[in-house]
């Protein structure tokens, strides 16, 4: 386990099932990003883009169509592959609010 270091930018994982962490300060591309869960340290990756504050981040690949998990549900369905450390957003990303499971 690495050690967690004040200066470097944080994400929170708020559930262990989800793929995507929430950012509590802006990062640029090439960053060293520290994932807590729990308030623990749990994983540092690198932000592949600039990402502004209260934006999600993937932990994880996350494949065309499988779907994002933040707080141990999911929350929408990913439109394209994103990679770790890329911004999760309304531009690589579907909200399936309202959508019931047959359709």
């Amino acid at each position: 386990m690495h050690s967690p270091d004040e200066s470097t930018p944080k994400a929170l994982k708020i559930s262990q099932r989800d793929n995507v962490g929430t950012l509590i300060s802006d990062v640029s591309a090439g960053q060293q990003v520290d994932i807590l869960l729990s308030d623990e340290p749990i994983a540092l990756i690198t932000a592949q883009e600039p990402i502004c504050t209260a934006h999600k981040i993937a932990l994880c690949k996350i494949n065309k169509g499988e779907a994002i998990l933040k707080y141990g549900e999911c929350i929408g369905q990913a439109t394209l592959d994103i990679p770790t450390g890329f911004h999760v957003h309304v531009h690589n990303i579907k909200s399936l609010r309202g959508k019931s499971s047959h359709e």
